[in-house]
């Protein structure tokens, strides 16, 4: 929360007498306060310090409120302006309304009222600024050029999306499990026009198909049993931005017309309701299987295939970009450590051979976790070897990860011994279930409420198919 003596305010008012009172209250709240008499003054102190707050009244001598307003938020948009204006005026607050203003009080008014409406104000500012800076390091996370990868297959990725991102084409992203198609959907977005706007995914492989439709088109109160409100759906949460459905193979073809409907009209219906909506949404589709072959096999509807394969972009596996590897698994190292604040760590030679042979059937997800999980059970060693990653440490038809333990004379502590087990095959089980923590607890034959207190004791739980690369 922003603190009351760093926030500025600059009152414009010709009356002295309006001035000094509205400059008691506010600086009775806690706030800075300056005063202007007439709009050339305010104009001159604005050009001279971002104000966060403008009270100002409409008509002022000279310059009036409106130039005031329109001033400063060319200067600073997320300036907060509240304007004043008399009985007889009201019309010109709510142009100033039109114009940008934050809020306007008729005078006479409440010195306490105007003082909650500056607070009010204040939120919105902190609440504007949070959002920008958040969008601004969506953007930067998501840039195509922080992507991970100098591989010719990755580079060639990289220059689809430069060319794609600006244009408002329909996108069909193909690729395995794990090669990072929601983050192409994300860089897509992100350096494109709409960037400003939402992006709403949908794991069309996720969401029972019976409940899909409601996800995609919302519904209307009393559609059926427990519609006890209207409800939008994604399309609506996604107007003027981008939709992204990924495993959009696992839809039912009788969800595939209304989808293609869709497409074709920019346009459908809540389910139950007669009202057709209008939308401008972009559309970025990802599979993890050949739709292709699913339209020969009758599995997904030809003209809906050729309506989202536009501009078809296909990610290689890992496996296929083996030199790429060696930069991942430096930048995940670079991550984790951050991220868990330990010294940086490197990879012995040894382990980055076996590392690079090994073919990775999770892809870069795969590699991600391994990453973690090595990271966070290597203690204060500075170089990572083969047996610190489990997936290329066993021997050729071994079936247990378990080895010999060599006790030392001095003994070893056998509390801490199994509890890093304990660890290492949480998080093994995690790796092998993709991030499920149900199958993950399924495959160590523990209740989900029993694994998921685990990882919470721990502190160690990670963030699966969340990180900037691929």
């Amino acid at each position: 929360m922003v603190r009351k003596k760093d926030v500025r305010i600059l009152i414009v008012d010709d009356e002295d007498y309006m001035r000094e009172v509205v400059r008691q209250a506010l600086e009775g709240a806690g706030f800075e306060v300056d005063e202007a008499a007439d709009g050339k003054t305010a104009l001159a102190m604005l050009r001279q310090y971002p104000y966060n707050i403008i009270v100002t009244d409409i008509r002022l001598p000279g310059l009036t409120g409106d130039k005031i307003l329109e001033e400063a938020l060319s200067l600073f948009s997320e300036t907060i302006v509240i304007v004043m204006t008399g009985f007889g005026n009201i019309q010109s607050a709510v142009e100033a309304m039109r114009k940008g203003a934050y809020d306007y009080l008729p005078k006479p008014f409440q010195l306490d009222e105007l003082v909650v409406r500056v607070e009010k104000g204040i939120e919105e500012q902190q609440l504007k600024s949070e959002n920008r800076m958040l969008r601004g390091e969506l953007q930067s996370k998501y840039h195509f050029s922080n992507l991970v990868g100098n591989s010719s297959a990755m580079q060639n990725i990289y220059r689809l999306i430069s060319v794609v991102a600006s244009k408002n084409s329909t996108v069909l992203i193909e690729g395995e499990t794990g090669t990072g198609k929601e983050l192409i959907a994300r860089a897509i977005h992100y350096n494109g026009p709409r960037k400003d706007q939402p992006l709403v995914s949908v794991n069309c492989g996720a969401i029972p198909s019976n409940l899909l439709e409601d996800e995609l088109f919302g519904h209307v109160k009393g559609a059926f049993t427990g519609a006890h409100q209207h409800r939008i759906g994604r399309f609506e949460q996604a107007n003027h931005g981008t939709l992204f459905l990924d495993e959009v193979s696992s839809m039912p073809l009788d969800l595939q017309v209304k989808l293609l409907r869709v497409l074709q009209e920019r346009e459908f219906q809540r389910v139950g309701s007669p009202t057709t909506i209008n939308v401008d949404v972009r559309i970025v589709a990802a599979t993890n299987s050949n739709l292709l072959e699913a339209v020969e096999k009758g599995d997904f509807r030809e003209d809906l295939y050729y309506r989202l394969n536009v501009i078809p972009m296909h990610i290689p596996s890992l496996k296929n970009r083996r030199d790429d590897i060696p930069l991942l698994i430096q930048h995940f190292l670079n991550k984790y450590c951050t991220d868990q604040i330990l010294q940086p760590k490197g990879v012995s030679n040894e382990a980055m051979k076996h590392l690079m042979s090994y073919d990775w059937p999770g892809n870069v997800r795969q590699l991600s976790n391994s990453v973690e999980m090595a990271v966070a059970l290597s203690g204060d060693r500075d170089v990572l070897d083969r047996e610190d990653f489990p997936v290329v440490s066993k021997p050729a038809g071994s079936k247990t990860s378990f080895q010999t333990i060599d006790i030392p004379d001095d003994g070893i502590d056998f509390n801490t011994m199994i509890s890093d087990l304990e660890k290492q095959l949480i998080l093994q089980s995690l790796q092998a279930a993709r991030g499920n923590k149900k199958r993950a607890a399924s495959l160590l034959q523990l209740k989900r409420t029993t694994f998921v207190e685990k990882l919470r004791r721990m502190g160690v739980e990670p963030s699966m198919g969340e990180s900037a690369e691929i």
